[in-house]
């Protein structure tokens, strides 16, 4: 298990951090990666290199759902 992985279940069991979407980054695009990741509570998984546009509109799509669930 990635240390990245740790801090993700370390945050899921926190009650008070869990409420921050998490987005996992990583050079590794395995797909039992992607969906532990996703299975542990990550809001998203991105494979570097990042695209701008590719993170402006994840940035987007975490900024209107949070503001939704307010």
């Amino acid at each position: 298990m990635t240390k990245g992985m740790k801090l993700l279940k370390y945050i899921m069991r926190n009650n008070e951090l869990r409420r921050i979407p998490v987005i996992m980054m990583s050079a590794q695009d395995d797909v039992s990666i992607v969906v532990e990741c996703l299975r542990l509570g990550a809001a998203d998984y991105l494979v570097k290199p990042l695209r701008t546009n590719e993170l402006l509109n994840l940035w987007t799509h975490m900024w209107r759902r949070r503001r939704e669930h307010r």
